[in-house]
């Protein structure tokens, strides 16, 4: 037998992309000289002012003089690149050296080194790669670098490039030409960055010209081997990302021997008989083997579905009130054979097990009841000490466990600290002395009176106060906290309580009445809806200022009756402006989904628990009944539109100019369909959700122009969450059309063109015909159609849930139904009308489609959207329409009205929105004695 050959050799991708590399950590350290660059005093505004530490464009000069204080040391010896093997690194500024270990990385096919982070504080971040390049002739390459941050290459002994400049959404790209001798050489790259919350942390490195080989050195490994393991690897599957009964499913070549592990688990190994294997979650993160399905004595809540082992509670979630759970854990899948160190990673999403698409009973008390005994066995924190005390008032205590995440954050000035604060009120006025354990409300005082409230005052730190519900998060804590301790001087500022309460009054008091009378920017957000309901019940409860308390209650009623309007049977499955991945893979991990459960029954239960506890433990706000029943009571068939309307202000949101949004919702007891009008088409995408059709909570279909080949919330767009363009899509009832303007640079392939999201193996039953992909879940149809239809993926973990066109992926038509309307699902696929691919002249996509009922719906690139050659968005008279702020089967409100009247199953809500003021019903906020007695002399 022949001796391992000590590496391992791989090809460039077809575009020259360098993908297999060893790299080092991504070694972080404060960022403690901010005062050398930026004043903490005075006003906040002006090119060098404080305003500019956020994760945007508008950081890249403060980031460039961050760097020229410490930058890459580029006299120091060069590590040699060997698997598994230790190596320092002399740090930026020269002020220390770093240690490391080479770890083998295989890119995704952007070829992206991606060492991204979200840093709750502000954190130089520099990271170090290296490969070796193997050519039998001297040749001359040009090598193309793309990078988000400073970098410097090695080729060789040599430096070749290098770059002081950060860019943002994509990495700015660096050419150089090189000579590469006979044999093996060695590349090393250094990269640095700084985080502002999330940070973009990538680097690729593409060889144009004739191929070459990549060479890994690895001591054992033989490339032999290594090269059939590689192929082996290259075809193994998750059948599924959404994990609900504990077990993962992976397929591949018959009999091939894996060992799988996740990040903290042991390894374990398993065989591919007849192509497949089944693994327990459990087994894989090193715990016991779950109960078995059908065990009567399994607990489980009632009219949940009857998954066996879905994440627990908190599971894999920073005990904060801010972050969404991911729920998604990392397979590393190898070949068992030691000369194979080849490796691939597999996303899988282990689901929480609570979920329901209707209520069980009527009582909103169980439904509240349900979420705060999921509370109570939750992570610590504010939301686990309320839901706690509301169940057990004389045994619940307030210590430091579920004080000290939300006192870190405030202390650090970490973002999303804004929160916590809130969080802290909460358990201040709730929770009655006698149970706080020795010192703690006074260490929850000091850290309060030693907070930042606004951007407005002094401080250098990275927290977010430009998001739409950041801000208002901001005026309510700053409300609160300054009207708790009004005579206390707050040391950071030195104004009173009093002086911060005003502050936060009155840009609290603005904000709510522009969303009042104008809707969000961040619309229908599945994350963010949630936190601005947690600041509003907050007043609700907490506000001493009656006018604050009757303006949070009236804009809470109306946030909350479009939630309803534009949820589905617990999902909230409406187009989002702002959302994450996993969320629109699982509703299941929306943060509105507690919200749902404890309000009206339907939803999950996950670790997004602070505003739906907040909301559950309300002794004030009590929610209108006709909000509930428009998210229960489905007719046939609901058509809503929602249009918001407003203004971004440069002090507040870092832009100036409108904002605007069209929502169109189609709604039946069997299916959902949304999406946003004609928004920003042919801009760079952020989040943004576009269109989406909806069928259960793991079952979203929906179409992206991918910017990366990560799903990370780092990535603002990513694969799946925002669009690297947004196209134009069009509503009609039941079907939507979408079109693509593809940058003239778009590559074809997983991370060039459009793609599908279409998770068959949620369906119970899916059909291929001619260009339409059509699924049937229960009585519910979903059918999307691109030209020359389309083709899943079929490896990794999302194999047969990914489908990308086989035309030019420019156009898709979208559509949904039921059994009710259409019949068998198999007459609904035989009622599919192929879509008409067209390009105008000059080349633009155009879609045009002939509806199962007869409509006829046209979309260009250019020119109006038609239903049945009539204009969309024109009156009667010919001219554009003025569209309604809110219209569906239970509420019509016109653009400017002042007032807002919902009917719906017998119920009835009024909102005076000029006024901010709940009509009807009588709302339960208590007047105060002075405006009582006010109310007795006018009467």
């Amino acid at each position: 037998m022949s001796l391992p050959t000590g590496r391992t050799v791989h090809a460039l991708d077809p575009t020259g992309l360098v993908r297999d590399w060893l790299v080092g950590p991504a070694w972080s350290a404060p960022v403690d000289d901010l005062d050398a660059v930026l004043d903490a005093t005075g006003s906040p505004w002006g090119t060098d002012g404080r305003w500019v530490l956020t994760n945007g464009p508008d950081v890249a000069p403060l980031k460039e003089r961050l760097y020229a204080l410490r930058p890459l040391v580029v006299e120091q010896a060069l590590p040699e690149p060997l698997e598994g093997g230790r190596f320092t690194w002399v740090a930026p500024g020269g002020e220390w050296v770093d240690e490391g270990r080479w770890r083998r990385a295989h890119t995704g096919t952007d070829g992206l080194l991606d060492w991204s982070a979200f840093c709750h504080t502000p954190e130089r971040r520099h990271a170090v790669a290296s490969t070796v390049l193997e050519v039998d002739q001297a040749e001359v390459r040009t090598l193309e670098l793309t990078c988000t941050g400073p970098f410097t290459l090695w080729v060789g002994d040599e430096l070749v490039a290098s770059g002081a400049g950060f860019s943002y959404m994509e990495g700015a790209v660096h050419r150089v030409e090189v000579r590469l001798p006979s044999g093996t050489t060695r590349i090393v790259l250094a990269t640095w960055q700084v985080a502002f919350r999330e940070v973009r942390h990538t680097a690729s490195l593409r060889v144009l010209g004739l191929p070459v080989r990549v060479v890994v050195p690895s001591p054992g490994g033989d490339e032999y081997a290594a090269a059939i393991a590689e192929q082996v690897l290259d075809a193994v599957a998750s059948s599924s990302w959404a994990v609900r009964d504990g077990v993962v499913e992976l397929t591949g070549p018959v009999g091939a021997a894996l060992v799988v592990r996740t990040p903290d688990g042991p390894e374990v190994r398993t065989r591919l008989h007849g192509g497949r294997t089944s693994l327990h979650v459990a087994e894989l993160q090193g715990r016991a083997r779950p109960v078995p399905a059908d065990d009567p004595d399994a607990p489980r809540t009632p009219g949940t579905t009857s998954d066996t082992e879905g994440a627990p509670a908190g599971e894999g979630r920073e005990a904060t009130a801010s972050m969404l759970s991911t729920g998604e854990t990392l397979l590393t899948v190898r070949v068992d054979d030691a000369r194979c160190p080849v490796e691939r990673q597999l996303a899988v999403a282990v689901l929480p097990r609570e979920r329901r698409a209707e209520p069980v009973g009527d009582d909103p008390a169980t439904w509240r009841r349900e979420l705060l005994e999921h509370v109570a066995g939750s992570h610590p924190g504010s939301a686990r000490v309320l839901a706690r005390h509301v169940i057990d008032p004389g045994g619940s205590r307030v210590g430091a466990a579920d004080l000290d995440p939300a006192l870190a954050m405030v202390d650090a000035r970490a973002d999303c600290a804004d929160f916590e604060a809130v969080g802290l009120m909460h358990v201040w006025h709730r929770l009655p002395d006698g149970v706080w354990e020795a010192g703690q409300r006074e260490r929850v005082k000091a850290s309060l009176l030693g907070f930042k409230y606004w951007i407005d005052q002094p401080g250098l730190d990275a927290m977010c106060y430009f998001t739409e519900n950041h801000q208002f998060v901001w005026h309510t804590a700053e409300l609160l906290v300054g009207q708790t301790f009004p005579d206390e001087v707050f040391t950071n500022t030195g104004w009173s309580g009093a002086e911060h309460a005003r502050h936060g009054r009155e840009l609290g008091i603005e904000w709510m009445r522009r969303k009042l009378l104008g809707g969000f920017s961040e619309f229908d957000s599945n994350a963010y809806l949630a936190i601005d309901s947690l600041a509003l019940v907050s007043l609700v409860e907490l506000a001493d200022d009656l006018e604050v308390r009757h303006l949070a209650e009236a804009l809470l009623d109306k946030v909350l009756l479009t939630l309803a309007a534009n949820s589905w049977r617990g999902v909230h499955g409406a187009a989002h402006g702002r959302s994450y991945t996993p969320t629109l893979r699982s509703s299941r991990l929306e943060e509105t989904a507690p919200i749902m459960w404890a309000l009206w029954g339907t939803g999950s239960l996950n670790a997004a628990v602070l505003p739906a506890t907040a909301l559950a433990t309300a002794s004030t706000y009590r929610l209108p009944a006709v909000v509930r029943a428009v998210a229960t009571a489905l007719p046939d068939h609901w058509e809503g539109r929602q249009v918001y309307r407003g203004g971004y202000r440069f002090h507040h949101d870092l832009l100036s100019r409108p904002y605007g949004s069209d929502l169109r919702v189609w709604r039946t007891p069997d299916a959902m369909l949304s999406s946003v009008q004609a928004y920003r088409v042919g801009l760079p995408g952020l989040q943004e959700h576009v269109w989406g059709a909806t069928l259960g909570a793991e079952v979203q279909v929906f179409a992206t122009l991918p910017a990366a080949d990560t799903n990370s919330p780092s990535a603002r767009p990513n694969a799946w969450a925002g669009q690297r363009v947004l196209p134009r899509s069009h509503q009609h009832r039941d079907a939507v059309l979408s079109v693509h303007g593809l940058p003239a640079d778009t590559p074809r392939g997983p991370v060039g063109g459009t793609h599908v999201w279409f998770p068959a193996a949620q369906m119970d039953e899916v059909v291929v015909r001619g260009p339409w992909l059509a699924g049937r879940v229960g009585d519910g149809y979903v059918a999307v159609a691109a030209e020359g239809g389309l083709m899943p993926t079929a490896r990794g973990d999302e194999a047969h849930q990914a489908w990308e066109p086989r035309g030019d992926g420019r156009g898709f038509v979208a559509t949904v139904g039921r059994a009710v309307d259409d019949g068998s699902f198999e007459d609904f696929v035989a009622g599919l009308v192929d879509p008409n691919f067209a390009a105008d002249v000059g080349g633009a996509p155009r879609v045009r489609w002939t509806a199962r009922d007869g409509r006829v719906l046209d979309l260009g690139w250019e020119g109006p959207f038609t239903v049945d050659g009539v204009p969309d968005g024109l009156t009667a008279d010919g001219v554009p329409e003025v569209p309604p702020h809110l219209r569906n089967p239970a509420v019509h409100v016109a653009a400017g009205d002042e007032r807002l009247e919902a009917s719906w199953a017998g119920h009835r809500m009024v909102l005076d929105l000029a006024a901010g003021r709940r009509l009807e019903p009588a709302s339960s906020i208590a007047p105060s004695p002075a405006t009582a007695e006010e109310a007795h002399r006018v009467r």
